[in-house]
């Protein structure tokens, strides 16, 4: 079995062959059909995620159940389920209020790269050096080991790549209009950053009936790429005064109803701010790098009333809204086939993170 490995912060990333450890109690055994690479991903292997290394790349992926521990209740052999970046306990305080993204308990299960009970990497290289998994799971290997919380049973006519895009781009995207800024009808919208995520919000905005929604990006083919998601205009993002006095004329002089920064600079946060109305909302998305600050006018708290909205895993909740998004896919009201722009084999997976840093991929997936 073969898994994308990142063994040192700014080196290439490996394909090794590895062992996946025993299915414990509460445990299921995975065969990955597809997992998508996102940017998160290349912030481990650039180091700006520190998180523990070694450790197997990919948190958003979809499989075929191939074994489960003595006490697994939610999932079955066979089943094919969508990989969760996210677990929760159901019994903290922010689960028992519905914002399980937010479990108490998430921090210590996933972050370290294993929710094994002993606390020990699951996966071991054939050197028998102990691999980590993103968020515990690891979706760029063959096989992955996870607790059954993290594996979510779907239909099985759902494709596997389709399937693996609702684990976090989609999942984070919608889950961000629907559950974090609850976008109203009417309103407007801008979505800075038209990648995979931020695709997702903008077809998430037009779907919440959102009146106005204007993508901006630095390339053309993703502002092409956003139009055909719902985008009513486009904004190419060639200075942060030019892209504010557009998004003004656009909203009648007034500035945005909400304003999602997909992308993780701090810089595109505070364009954000800038491009809002009074009472304005921010929803901050992309995924900072360890230690970046982002500086905002503080007047214009008490003088505006904008608000800034942080954003884990869209405020999802991962149990039921994976499950709904698969399912308004089959039913024709969600896209997500135009998301997945090039697809590739694990062995080409250094090609597939230069492929995103050109800026012009929206989701490259790796098919096994």
């Amino acid at each position: 079995m073969k898994a994308a490995v990142v063994y040192e912060a700014k080196e290439p990333i490996d394909v090794v062959e590895f062992t996946s450890g025993s299915v414990g109690p509460h445990d299921v055994r995975v065969r990955v059909g597809a997992s998508g690479l996102c940017h998160s991903d290349v912030a481990v292997q650039t180091g700006d995620l520190p998180f523990p290394l070694p450790m197997i790349l990919g948190h958003e992926g979809a499989g075929v159940v191939e074994e489960v521990g003595s006490d697994v209740t939610t999932c079955q052999v066979g089943d094919h389920v969508v990989l969760s970046a996210l677990i929760h306990c159901g019994v903290c305080r922010n689960c028992l209020k519905g914002r399980p993204n937010l479990c108490t308990a998430n921090l210590e299960l996933t972050f370290p790269g294993t929710d094994a009970a002993d606390g020990a990497p699951r996966m071991a290289d054939s050197n028998g050096r102990g691999l980590y998994q993103f968020s515990a799971i690891g979706t760029l290997s063959e096989v992955l080991v996870c607790n059954e919380r993290r594996a979510i049973p779907i239909p099985d006519d759902v494709p596997m790549e389709i399937a693996a895009m609702t684990g976090c781009g989609v999942l984070t995207g919608t889950s961000a209009v629907f559950n974090r800024a609850k976008v109203q009808p009417g309103s407007s919208v801008v979505v800075i950053g038209c990648g995979g995520v931020g695709l997702n919000v903008i077809q998430a905005a037009a779907l919440a009936g959102a009146s106005t929604i204007i993508g901006v990006d630095l390339h053309d083919d993703k502002l092409s790429m956003a139009q055909g998601f719902g985008a009513t205009n486009l904004v190419k993002n060639e200075s942060a005064e030019a892209t504010v006095e557009q998004i003004f004329e656009l909203t009648g002089g007034e500035g945005a109803d909400y304003a999602f920064e997909v992308v993780g600079i701090p810089a595109l946060v505070s364009l954000a701010w800038d491009c809002l109305r009074q009472d304005g909302t921010v929803v901050a998305i992309g995924v900072q790098a360890a230690g970046a600050i982002t500086e905002l006018p503080g007047l214009e708290f008490c003088m505006t009333e904008k608000t800034l909205m942080g954003c884990v895993y869209g405020t999802s909740r991962p149990t039921t809204d994976i499950p709904m998004l698969v399912e308004m896919y089959r039913q024709g009201q969600l896209e997500i086939e135009k998301l997945i722009t090039h697809r590739f084999d694990l062995e080409e997976i250094n090609g597939a993170v230069e492929k995103m840093e050109d800026g012009h991929n929206a989701r490259g997936v790796v098919v096994f």
